[in-house]
């Protein structure tokens, strides 16, 4: 089985979700490669405007040896165009979709990017129609594959992580903090106020791991915090690490963030850094699991648990060992099997062919 990957990006989403996963599948001897998110790679396509003036999709140059192509956030015009014209000609395709872009908060940056009749081509409703026509749907969450395959050919896949970021080394640090950005995060922060200022008065430190933008009006703050600046995907983890010995993790009870997964968790399990995290069902799964992890949805909750893992060296270090022993089995090394599991069921679903 040849499989063709097409990441919807070279930076977090395109990584996770299709060329770690296949990196490994590869170093595994499996038929997979990965076409670059460039505009320079893809396959040939030829379209004509209709008398209606849509554009529609007319012939596609695709490898002869495609059997299954794996498509990530396709959400264009054309794209749902192209899912059917590869099915019709015997290849099966797999849609991964790891956020509900028709929930996305109007101050989230993608926000104006998959709405319908934005400035952009771009909308959710075609990633929801190419998700319908696909022969295969993989989601990052259970809430995922109710929105985008209510059809039932699709399956969950969590997200994992490198198994090199085990070995990220720890030192303390005496802060906790927060990894990430207002503007992919607008609303969530605000669910915690006053609880980072209240522990920043008590004598914690806290850290930002990202670049720091609108971080003080969201949580009330006095002065604007310290913060790393941008950090590269490369050294992500690394530098959560390296900020911060116990992080948050506040979700705002939205549609959207319940769907989200729970890679802030296992990256901060990874950097040896136990955490607090609203109480979404992916957090509420993930402490289940691995015996990790405290929750808080008041700013009250917020304090409490954050303070505990500040003064309780024990505490600190049975979160820490639980989390790591749990995260010997998330990373891509063992658990990439479970990508080429979906192609090939994509595969023997196109060829009506029992497994």
């Amino acid at each position: 089985m040849k499989v063709y990957v097409m990441p919807a990006d070279a930076y977090g989403c395109g990584h996770y979700r299709s060329i770690w996963p296949s990196d490994v599948l590869k170093k595994q001897g499996l038929d997979v490669s990965i076409i670059p998110p460039s505009k320079e790679s893809g396959f040939l396509a030829r379209t004509a405007k209709g008398a209606d003036g849509i554009e529609r999709l007319t012939s596609l140059g695709i490898p002869e040896d495609a059997d299954v192509i794996v498509i990530q956030r396709p959400a264009h015009p054309l794209q749902p165009q192209m899912i059917k014209m590869l099915r019709q000609n015997g290849i099966a395709v797999v849609v991964d979709m790891d956020d509900d872009m028709s929930t996305i908060h109007p101050d989230n940056t993608a926000f104006h990017m998959y709405r319908p009749h934005s400035a952009t081509a771009f909308s959710w409703r075609y990633a929801t129609e190419s998700c319908r026509e696909a022969s295969f749907v993989t989601t990052s969450t259970v809430a995922l594959q109710k929105t985008y395959a209510p059809h039932g050919r699709g399956m969950v896949i969590d997200n994992f992580v490198p198994a090199a970021y085990l070995n990220v080394p720890k030192q303390p640090t005496g802060s906790f903090g927060w990894a990430g950005t207002t503007k992919s995060h607008p609303n969530d922060l605000q669910g915690t106020r006053p609880a980072v200022q209240k522990l920043m008065d008590m004598g914690h430190m806290f850290t930002v791991v990202g670049d720091g933008k609108g971080v003080k009006n969201a949580l009330g703050l006095k002065q604007e915090p310290l913060a790393t600046g941008t950090v590269s995907l490369k050294d992500w983890v690394a530098t959560i690490a390296g900020s911060m010995d116990v992080g948050i993790i506040p979700l705002a009870p939205t549609s959207f963030n319940t769907a989200k997964s729970r890679l802030k968790g296992i990256e901060s399990f990874a950097a040896k850094v136990p955490w607090v995290a609203a109480p979404r069902a992916e957090y509420r799964r993930l402490v289940k699991e691995s015996g990790a992890g405290l929750l808080a949805e008041t700013p009250k909750e917020w304090q409490t648990q954050v303070h505990r893992l500040m003064t309780d060296d024990v505490l600190r270090k049975e979160q820490v060992e639980a989390g790591m022993e749990y995260m010997r089995y998330q990373t891509y090394e063992n658990q990439a099997w479970r990508w080429w599991e979906a192609w090939d069921r994509a595969y023997h679903i196109e060829r009506g062919m029992p497994r």
